[in-house]
Protein backbone atom coordinates (compact mmCIF):
# COMPACT_ATOMS: atom_id res chain seq x y z
CA UNK A 1 0.00 0.00 0.00
CA UNK A 2 1.13 3.37 -1.21
CA UNK A 3 0.03 6.64 0.39
CA UNK A 4 0.19 9.96 -1.83
CA UNK A 5 -0.56 13.39 -1.60
CA UNK A 6 -0.91 15.85 -4.60
CA UNK A 7 -2.10 19.90 -4.12
CA UNK A 8 -3.20 21.93 -7.08
CA UNK A 9 -3.68 25.62 -7.13
CA UNK A 10 -4.48 28.25 -9.63
CA UNK A 11 -2.05 30.99 -7.99
CA UNK A 12 -3.25 33.75 -10.29
CA UNK A 13 0.38 34.83 -11.55
CA UNK A 14 -0.08 37.66 -12.81
CA UNK A 15 -0.53 39.90 -9.87
CA UNK A 16 1.46 37.46 -7.90
CA UNK A 17 2.61 39.53 -4.51
CA UNK A 18 3.01 36.78 -2.30
CA UNK A 19 5.05 33.83 -3.12
CA UNK A 20 6.07 33.29 0.18
CA UNK A 21 2.86 32.64 1.25
CA UNK A 22 2.67 30.10 -1.64
CA UNK A 23 5.64 28.46 -0.18
CA UNK A 24 4.33 28.54 3.38
CA UNK A 25 1.02 27.06 2.33
CA UNK A 26 2.63 23.68 -0.05
CA UNK A 27 5.27 23.72 3.04
CA UNK A 28 2.74 22.72 5.58
CA UNK A 29 0.74 20.84 3.16
CA UNK A 30 3.76 18.59 2.84
CA UNK A 31 2.28 16.78 -0.99
CA UNK A 32 4.25 15.08 -3.25
CA UNK A 33 3.73 16.79 -6.11
CA UNK A 34 2.01 20.42 -6.23
CA UNK A 35 0.26 21.29 -9.55
CA UNK A 36 0.39 24.94 -10.22
CA UNK A 37 -2.09 26.90 -12.87
CA UNK A 38 -1.26 30.49 -13.85
CA UNK A 39 2.11 31.10 -12.69
CA UNK A 40 5.16 32.37 -14.37
CA UNK A 41 8.55 30.52 -15.22
CA UNK A 42 10.93 32.72 -12.72
CA UNK A 43 7.69 32.45 -9.94
CA UNK A 44 8.10 28.72 -10.55
CA UNK A 45 11.45 28.43 -9.93
CA UNK A 46 11.63 30.98 -7.28
CA UNK A 47 8.80 28.85 -5.23
CA UNK A 48 10.93 25.76 -6.34
CA UNK A 49 14.01 27.03 -4.83
CA UNK A 50 12.64 28.55 -1.66
CA UNK A 51 11.30 24.50 -0.81
CA UNK A 52 14.12 22.80 -2.23
CA UNK A 53 12.59 21.07 -4.95
CA UNK A 54 12.40 19.84 -7.98
CA UNK A 55 10.06 21.90 -11.10
CA UNK A 56 8.89 21.40 -14.34
CA UNK A 57 7.66 24.31 -16.27
CA UNK A 58 5.86 24.93 -19.33
CA UNK A 59 4.30 27.91 -20.93
CA UNK A 60 0.54 28.04 -22.03
CA UNK A 61 0.35 31.35 -23.53
CA UNK A 62 2.41 34.45 -24.49
CA UNK A 63 -0.08 37.68 -24.95
CA UNK A 64 3.22 39.96 -23.95
CA UNK A 65 5.06 40.42 -27.11
CA UNK A 66 9.07 41.34 -26.28
CA UNK A 67 8.32 40.97 -22.33
CA UNK A 68 8.42 36.92 -22.65
CA UNK A 69 9.09 36.94 -18.86
CA UNK A 70 5.37 37.37 -18.26
CA UNK A 71 4.45 34.50 -20.27
CA UNK A 72 2.02 32.49 -18.31
CA UNK A 73 1.99 28.39 -17.81
CA UNK A 74 1.82 25.28 -15.87
CA UNK A 75 4.41 24.06 -13.54
CA UNK A 76 4.76 21.11 -11.57
CA UNK A 77 7.20 20.83 -8.61
CA UNK A 78 8.10 17.93 -5.96
CA UNK A 79 10.63 17.42 -3.06
CA UNK A 80 11.30 13.96 -5.64
CA UNK A 81 12.28 13.70 -8.80
CA UNK A 82 10.35 14.69 -11.52
CA UNK A 83 11.13 12.51 -15.18
CA UNK A 84 9.69 12.81 -18.49
CA UNK A 85 8.51 16.40 -18.41
CA UNK A 86 5.80 16.77 -21.30
CA UNK A 87 3.94 19.55 -22.62
CA UNK A 88 0.82 19.14 -25.37
CA UNK A 89 -1.86 21.74 -26.79
CA UNK A 90 -5.22 20.95 -26.25
CA UNK A 91 -6.18 23.71 -28.69
CA UNK A 92 -4.61 23.01 -31.81
CA UNK A 93 -4.24 25.65 -34.45
CA UNK A 94 -5.00 28.26 -31.51
CA UNK A 95 -2.15 30.99 -31.67
CA UNK A 96 0.57 30.71 -28.32
CA UNK A 97 -0.64 34.71 -28.40
CA UNK A 98 -3.54 34.38 -26.46
CA UNK A 99 -5.13 32.94 -23.53
CA UNK A 100 -7.44 30.81 -25.19
CA UNK A 101 -4.79 28.46 -25.88
CA UNK A 102 -4.60 25.93 -23.47
CA UNK A 103 -2.08 22.66 -22.74
CA UNK A 104 -1.59 19.92 -20.41
CA UNK A 105 1.85 19.25 -18.36
CA UNK A 106 2.95 16.15 -17.47
CA UNK A 107 5.89 14.35 -15.67
CA UNK A 108 6.37 11.26 -13.51
CA UNK A 109 6.83 11.82 -9.85
CA UNK A 110 9.84 9.00 -9.02
CA UNK A 111 9.65 8.18 -5.22
CA UNK A 112 11.47 5.40 -3.81
CA UNK A 113 10.15 2.83 -6.00
CA UNK A 114 7.06 4.11 -6.23
CA UNK A 115 5.94 5.69 -9.36
CA UNK A 116 3.15 8.70 -10.21
CA UNK A 117 1.96 10.17 -13.51
CA UNK A 118 0.63 13.70 -12.59
CA UNK A 119 -1.07 15.63 -15.54
CA UNK A 120 -2.01 19.05 -14.93
CA UNK A 121 -4.11 21.66 -16.95
CA UNK A 122 -6.50 24.59 -16.85
CA UNK A 123 -9.46 24.12 -19.44
CA UNK A 124 -11.35 27.27 -21.04
CA UNK A 125 -12.76 29.35 -18.69
CA UNK A 126 -15.25 31.50 -21.01
CA UNK A 127 -16.47 28.69 -23.92
CA UNK A 128 -18.38 25.80 -22.55
CA UNK A 129 -18.02 23.94 -25.95
CA UNK A 130 -14.09 24.87 -26.05
CA UNK A 131 -14.12 23.22 -22.58
CA UNK A 132 -15.86 20.24 -23.85
CA UNK A 133 -13.29 19.85 -26.99
CA UNK A 134 -10.55 20.43 -24.77
CA UNK A 135 -11.72 17.52 -21.98
CA UNK A 136 -12.13 14.80 -24.89
CA UNK A 137 -8.84 15.44 -26.34
CA UNK A 138 -7.31 15.43 -23.01
CA UNK A 139 -8.87 12.13 -22.37
CA UNK A 140 -7.43 10.92 -25.89
CA UNK A 141 -3.65 12.06 -25.14
CA UNK A 142 -3.61 10.63 -21.74
CA UNK A 143 -5.06 7.16 -22.71
CA UNK A 144 -2.37 6.97 -25.12
CA UNK A 145 0.36 7.43 -22.35
CA UNK A 146 -1.24 4.27 -20.71
CA UNK A 147 -0.12 4.74 -17.27
CA UNK A 148 -1.07 2.80 -14.54
CA UNK A 149 -1.52 4.79 -11.84
CA UNK A 150 -2.20 8.64 -12.40
CA UNK A 151 -3.84 11.45 -11.04
CA UNK A 152 -5.04 14.99 -13.15
CA UNK A 153 -5.21 18.37 -11.04
CA UNK A 154 -5.26 21.59 -12.22
CA UNK A 155 -7.67 24.13 -12.84
CA UNK A 156 -10.55 22.31 -15.53
CA UNK A 157 -13.42 25.45 -14.89
CA UNK A 158 -16.42 22.68 -14.64
CA UNK A 159 -19.11 24.55 -12.93
CA UNK A 160 -22.11 22.12 -11.67
CA UNK A 161 -24.14 22.15 -14.97
CA UNK A 162 -21.35 20.70 -16.69
CA UNK A 163 -21.30 17.10 -15.91
CA UNK A 164 -20.33 16.12 -19.34
CA UNK A 165 -16.77 17.52 -19.03
CA UNK A 166 -15.99 15.09 -16.17
CA UNK A 167 -18.08 12.04 -18.08
CA UNK A 168 -15.65 12.78 -21.16
CA UNK A 169 -12.38 11.92 -18.22
CA UNK A 170 -14.01 8.78 -16.52
CA UNK A 171 -12.91 6.30 -18.88
CA UNK A 172 -9.57 7.36 -17.54
CA UNK A 173 -10.37 5.46 -14.64
CA UNK A 174 -9.92 8.52 -12.21
CA UNK A 175 -12.82 10.17 -10.11
CA UNK A 176 -13.56 13.30 -8.13
CA UNK A 177 -13.78 13.06 -4.35
CA UNK A 178 -13.85 16.89 -4.02
CA UNK A 179 -17.17 18.48 -2.68
CA UNK A 180 -16.61 21.93 -1.56
CA UNK A 181 -16.42 25.38 -4.04
CA UNK A 182 -12.85 26.98 -4.39
CA UNK A 183 -13.38 29.95 -6.48
CA UNK A 184 -13.48 32.72 -5.47
CA UNK A 185 -11.10 32.38 -2.38
CA UNK A 186 -12.73 34.78 -0.17
CA UNK A 187 -16.61 33.16 -0.46
CA UNK A 188 -16.35 30.16 -2.90
CA UNK A 189 -19.36 29.67 -5.17
CA UNK A 190 -17.71 27.69 -7.82
CA UNK A 191 -15.74 24.48 -7.80
CA UNK A 192 -13.07 25.02 -10.80
CA UNK A 193 -10.22 23.58 -8.85
CA UNK A 194 -9.69 19.45 -8.54
CA UNK A 195 -7.66 16.30 -8.04
CA UNK A 196 -9.24 12.79 -10.12
CA UNK A 197 -7.68 10.24 -8.42
CA UNK A 198 -7.73 6.51 -9.68
CA UNK A 199 -10.93 5.11 -8.94
CA UNK A 200 -9.35 2.18 -7.48
CA UNK A 201 -7.90 4.69 -4.63
CA UNK A 202 -9.01 3.93 -1.14
CA UNK A 203 -8.67 6.49 2.61
CA UNK A 204 -9.18 9.52 -0.38
CA UNK A 205 -9.33 12.70 1.78
CA UNK A 206 -9.68 15.91 -0.32
CA UNK A 207 -8.71 19.18 2.12
CA UNK A 208 -9.54 22.45 1.08
CA UNK A 209 -8.79 25.34 3.32
CA UNK A 210 -11.48 28.41 5.09
CA UNK A 211 -12.39 30.74 2.75
CA UNK A 212 -11.45 33.99 3.75
CA UNK A 213 -9.80 37.68 2.78
CA UNK A 214 -6.42 36.16 3.68
CA UNK A 215 -6.48 33.87 1.17
CA UNK A 216 -8.04 36.35 -2.01
CA UNK A 217 -4.86 38.31 -1.35
CA UNK A 218 -2.90 35.83 -2.69
CA UNK A 219 -5.68 34.66 -5.43
CA UNK A 220 -8.83 33.79 -6.20
CA UNK A 221 -8.48 30.45 -5.98
CA UNK A 222 -8.08 28.07 -2.99
CA UNK A 223 -5.54 24.92 -2.71
CA UNK A 224 -6.54 21.85 -3.00
CA UNK A 225 -4.80 18.94 -1.38
CA UNK A 226 -5.78 14.90 -2.20
CA UNK A 227 -4.18 12.62 -0.07
CA UNK A 228 -5.05 9.05 -1.04
CA UNK A 229 -3.84 4.92 -1.16
CA UNK A 230 -3.31 2.95 -3.39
Amino acid sequence: MTTWRVLTWNVLGREQQHLDRIVEHVRTQRPDVAALQEVRRAQARAIARQLGWHVRWRRKHFPYGPMWWRAEGLALLSPWPLSHPRRRSLTPGESIFTYRHRIVLSATVARDLDQLAVYNTHLSSDNATDRMEQAELLARLISDDAQRLMVLCGDLNVHGDEPEVMRALRPLGIVDHGLDPTCPSNAPVQRLDVVLVPESATDVLVEIPEAGDAWREISDHLPVTANFTT
